[in-house]
């Protein structure tokens, strides 16, 4: 069986995030006026980024959280613009023990969902990621960039559990079909399976959210249907470790469509979800 593989500093696991960060990331997310693509996507990736790294703080005598995940940050955007967001170097992850060295802190005006709308929160909080937009979508030149450097990781760690890539967009390649660097992604592998790539589509129109789907979506927009296809099947133990067991049908892909903010963070959850796979050592 595959996906099996616990996490500790011998055998780290690693997230790569992938974020469009094109121009039209400004507009509001959900049909609201109140929180834009590229604002609320940011915020989520830096509370998931601080959850990591808690997670890896095992004994608050330590220095430094446990090197238990390699992450990395990409964003893309512009004319062929693909950047490290966190930190950089060669492979562009940092190991989970070295992500602190990354973020400022700072006080932040919040809109943080509630379940019934938006509410403004001042707090104190960790900041790896600042929200951007501008140009076009260059997503093939993205999953190009993660596979160059999650070949290297797998090469290193051919028993850790398989790299989880989670890309949040909002429209379609600018620079090509990006299914085919999108199959070559999920072809690398590790010894406990193939690598997971999970994707997100961001809407600005407010209509029902298409949720971890086990077939492709009757839909006019062509974006559904190719995300999709790009998108690895959700292993069942994942699902249940997130604590969906019973509400995701077997064979879902990890694939969300017209996304708004509840949607985006569930995203999250299930993504990480190998956080709790943590093993004290």
């Amino acid at each position: 069986m595959t996906y099996q593989q616990r996490i500790d500093r011998r055998r780290p696991g690693c997230f790569l995030f992938l974020v469009d960060q094109s121009g039209t990331m400004y507009e509001p997310i959900g049909g609201s006026a109140q929180v834009r693509k590229g604002q609320a996507l940011s915020d989520t990736v830096n509370d998931v980024l601080y959850a990591v790294l808690i997670e890896c703080t095992k004994d608050v005598r330590e220095e430094e959280p446990r090197h238990y995940f390699d992450i990395g940050v990409i964003g893309y955007g512009g004319p062929d613009m693909v950047v490290p967001l966190v930190g950089g170097g060669r492979d562009l992850l940092v190991p989970s023990a070295q992500l602190p060295r990354h973020a400022r802190v700072e006080t932040r005006e919040k809109l943080q969902w509630d379940g019934a709308g938006y509410r403004s929160v001042s707090r104190r909080t960790m900041v790896w990621l600042d929200p951007v937009w501008q140009g076009s979508t260059p997503m093939c030149g993205a999953l190009q960039h993660a596979h160059r450097v999650l070949k290297r990781w797998v090469s290193r760690h051919r028993d850790s559990f398989p790299p989880i890539v989670l890309h949040v967009t909002d429209g379609m390649a600018t620079d090509g079909d990006p299914r085919r660097p999108a199959a070559r992604l999920r072809k690398l592998r590790t010894a406990d399976g193939n690598l997971l790539l999970f994707n997100l589509h961001l809407s600005a129109r407010g209509e029902d959210a298409v949720y971890f789907p086990a077939e492709t979506a009757k839909s006019t927009d062509p974006a559904t249907a190719l995300l999709y296809e790009m998108s690895s099947e959700l292993p069942a133990n994942l699902v249940e470790e997130a604590g969906y067991a019973g509400r995701i049908a077997p064979g879902a892909r990890g694939f969300v469509y017209n996304a708004d903010v509840p949607e985006l963070v569930d995203f999250m959850r299930i993504g990480t979800a190998t956080t709790s796979r943590v093993r004290a050592g």
